[in-house]
Formats: structure tokens, sequence, C-alpha cells
């Protein structure tokens, strides 16, 4: 993902409120004088322990409007380092979360937002008061027994995720499920839905919202018989029945193509998704298409 400083400003400009996967925290969040590092921790550890997504260290939100943001609150550099948070992340969590990031966006010489972005883990994460936490209801809240338990399953399942790539100059989408779990992705099944302004017309399904859904499964045709009758004559070829082709750890499977329409790219426009895999809990995201360009 591509982030910066018009990033940031669209999200203020438009509202964009905190969700499961996006979190807005003022400077004084990191404030070391006030113990601060136990939350830093705590919010991390939620957001792999959930379903992962990103903090953003330098946002103030609204008091009129709880959850909105309402304008830069920069960090000073100096004092609070990307290296310091790094540290705070490493030292207080465990086992540690090998799967973040840290990206400093500049405002001037001195003052900084970070965006920690955090994906979603395959273990449990504990803080250094000895509790595991999650997300819930825009907060990192104490997970229950049968909740950590869950979550050290995942690691018994495929982890899937969806991987976008173009062609043709942007004009083409092309959508894959990448299973980068450690296990086979035997029966995948993939609900998408975009806006019908953003795909040229074709027979998908029209849903709520002026929507098209697109369902999609990891299902493939073996050719079992083919025939030739002459250079005159296109081949014409007998296919067996559809089977499931199953996606092994690393490796993608193409679902879709897309032919994007000229204003798929505005800013309104979002590609939702709904993956279903064997005996995974459901992976449910959504990204702008704008976004897809960057990632």
């Amino acid at each position: 993902m591509g982030y910066n400083l018009e990033y940031l400003k669209s999200l203020i400009e438009n509202k964009v409120e905190e969700n499961l996967n996006l979190d807005y925290k003022s400077a004084g969040a990191l404030e070391k004088q006030n113990n601060k590092t136990s939350e830093i921790s705590k919010d991390v550890s939620a957001m792999a322990n959930s379903d992962g997504g990103i903090i953003i260290y330098g946002v103030k939100e609204d008091s009129q409007q709880k959850h909105v943001p309402k304008e830069f609150d920069p960090i000073k550099r100096k004092e609070f380092s990307k290296e310091w948070l790094e540290q705070i992340i490493n030292e207080k969590i465990r086992p540690r979360i090998d799967n973040f990031k840290i990206y400093p966006i500049s405002i001037n010489d001195e003052d900084v937002i970070y965006i920690v972005e955090v994906e979603k883990s395959s273990t449990a994460h504990q803080v250094n008061d000895k509790r595991y936490y999650k997300r819930f209801n825009f907060q990192s809240t104490p997970m229950y027994d049968y909740e950590i338990r869950d979550i050290l399953n995942r690691s018994k399942n495929p982890k899937l995720s969806l991987f976008f790539e173009f062609k043709n100059s942007h004009k083409t989408l092309i959508v894959y499920a990448l299973n980068s779990g450690s296990v086979f992705a035997n029966y995948v099944n993939v609900k998408i839905t975009v806006p019908k302004s953003t795909v040229k017309d074709s027979n998908y399904t029209l849903g709520k919202n002026q929507t098209f859904e697109i369902i999609s499964e990891n299902t493939i045709r073996d050719v079992i018989d083919s025939q030739y009758m002459g250079p005159e004559f296109p081949t014409t070829y007998k296919y067996g029945s559809s089977r499931y082709e199953p996606i092994l750890p690393t490796r993608k499977f193409k679902l879709v193509e897309l032919e994007l329409l000229e204003f798929a790219f505005d800013y309104e426009n979002i590609i939702q998704w709904e993956i279903y895999c064997d005996n995974a809990e459901p992976v449910i995201g959504q990204r702008r298409f704008e976004e897809l360009l960057n990632s």
C-alpha cells in the first residue's frame, strides 16, 4: 500500500470513520511520561489478533463526532522516532509480531505522522500486562479463552487474501486468490462486489445499490478429448466435469478479469469481497480502486 500525505488528507476530507481495520491516535498516544507504551502494545496486538489493519498515530478525532478524523496532530520526530516505536512493539508483545511495517509521513522537517500497518496473525499475541486483546467497537478489549484458542487454530487453516494485478494500461483488473498460509486451500469461494459504474456490462448479477455481484471459485475443467477437422475449421474440445484445484501455500489462483470503465478510479468507488475457504473463518475486506494502483 502506498501511503502519503494526500492519502491522510483524503481520510479527513471524506470523514472516513474508524472501523475494525482502521484506528486513529493523537500524538499524545505516544507520550512516554504517561506510560502509553502499554497502550501501543495493546493496540498493535489487538489489530494482529483481529483482522489486521492500520493504526495512524498523529491524527486527532472530532470531539463532536466520535471516531471521525478532524485534523493532523503531528508527532515530534526527534522525541518519538520510528526506531523507538518499533522497539516498543518488539519488546512489549509476545510472541513478537513479524508482519508489521511503520510508514513515516513527513509534515515538515520536525513533524511526522506514523502509519503502522499490521497483518492478521496466525497466532495469538500477549502484551506485557499478560493479557490478550482484540479490536471490538473501535477499542482494544481483553479476549475470552475461547477466542484465544480460535486464533491459535488459524495456523491449521489456509490463509486466503486477494491479490490484484493490472494490465492494458490499467484498463483490466485481474483478481487472484492468494494462499499465504502453510496448508492447502482446497475449496475456495469468493464473492466480489463492485459498483456497476466501474466495470463493463456483462452477465454479472446485479445486486443492491447498483452493484455487480461476482461469484468465483478455484475450479477448472480438464480437456479430455479434442478433434481436429482441418486447417479451415477450429479445433473442438471436449471438457470433463468441473473440479476444485487446490491452491498450494504461497501460490495464487486466477479468479476473474474485470474490464474497467473510465471512471473506475473515482474516489468513491470501492471493491468489496468475501472469501470462504474450507474451515477457515470468512475473510471480508474492501479497498478503493485508486488504492489498488499503489498496492
